[in-house]
C-alpha cells in the first residue's frame, strides 16, 4: 500500500515570528509551549547547549504543540482506520531559526521495515529495534526509525509500525556528529516513552551501531 504523506504538520498555519532574542529566558517567555516541548523531547541540558551554539539571534517557527498532543495524535492514527487520501501527519515539534537551523519533526514513517532493514541500502541498524539514515552516517538531516506497537490498535489495523524522527541542524557551529547522534537518540527515546510503545523498542544512547 502506498502511503501518502501530507505537508509537514502545521505548515499551512501562520508561522509564529518575533524579533531575535538574546537569552534563553527570553525564548521561554515568548514561546513558553514550544520551548517546553523542545526541553521535554531533547532534555534541558541539550537544549541549553543548542541555544548556546546558535548565538543570540533566534526565533521559533513551529506552532505551539505539547508532547501530549503529539503523542495523542500518533496513537490516534495507529488506532483508527488508515485514510489513504489524508496519509499520515508529520508533527513539527521544535523549529529554531536564526543564523543556523534546528528543525525536528516526528511522524509515522512512509518506509517499510523491509526497506530500512535491507543491508544493501543506506539505513544503518542501531541496536535491535532502530535504524538511522543520513547525518552521522553522511548526508544532510539525520532520520531514525524504530518499531512501535500502540496499545489499543486492533490486530492488523496498525498500518505502519515504524515511528520516524528527524533532525536537521544546518550550520550550527561547534556541533559534532556525536552531539547530533545524542540529540536524535534522546528525541527517539522521548517519543517512544510519550507514545508508550508496548514493545518497548531499544534505542541506544548515541545511536551506537549494531556490531556484526
Amino acid at each position: 500500500m502506498k502511503i501518502r504523506r501530507p505537508a509537514l504538520y502545521g505548515a499551512s498555519a501562520m508561522l509564529v515570528l518575533t524579533a531575535g532574542c538574546s537569552s534563553e529566558p527570553s525564548l521561554r517567555e515568548q514561546y513558553p509551549v514550544q520551548w517546553k516541548t523542545c526541553d521535554d523531547l531533547f532534555g534541558v541540558k541539550n537544549m541549553t547547549d543548542v541555544r548556546d551554539m546558535f548565538g543570540d539571534d533566534q526565533e521559533i517557527l513551529n506552532r505551539p504543540i505539547t508532547v501530549d498532543e503529539m503523542a495523542n495524535g500518533l496513537k490516534r492514527e495507529a488506532r483508527e482506520r488508515y485514510d489513504q487520501v489524508r496519509g499520515f501527519d508529520d508533527y513539527d515539534v521544535c523549529h529554531l531559526d536564526g543564523r543556523s537551523v534546528f528543525w525536528a519533526a516526528v511522524g509515522w514513517s512512509a518506509r517499510s521495515l523491509k526497506q530500512v532493514s535491507d543491508p544493501s541500502g543506506r539505513w544503518h541498524p542501531v541496536g535491535p529495534d532502530a535504524f538511522v539514515n543520513g547525518g552521522i552516517y553522511g548526508g544532510g538531516s539525520t532520520v531514525a526509525v524504530f518499531r512501535c506497537e500502540v496499545a489499543g490498535a486492533a490486530k492488523g489495523r496498525q498500518v505502519q509500525i515504524l515511528l520516524e524522527v528527524s533532525l536537521n541542524d544546518v550550520g550550527i557551529p561547534k556541533s559534532t556528529d556525536e552531539f547530533e547522534a545524542q540529540l536524535v537518540a534522546k528525541l527517539a527515546q522521548s517519543v517512544r516513552d510519550a507514545v508508550g510503545c508496548v514493545n518497548r523498542p531499544e534505542i541506544p544512547e548515541g545511536l551506537s551501531p549494531t556490531k556484526a
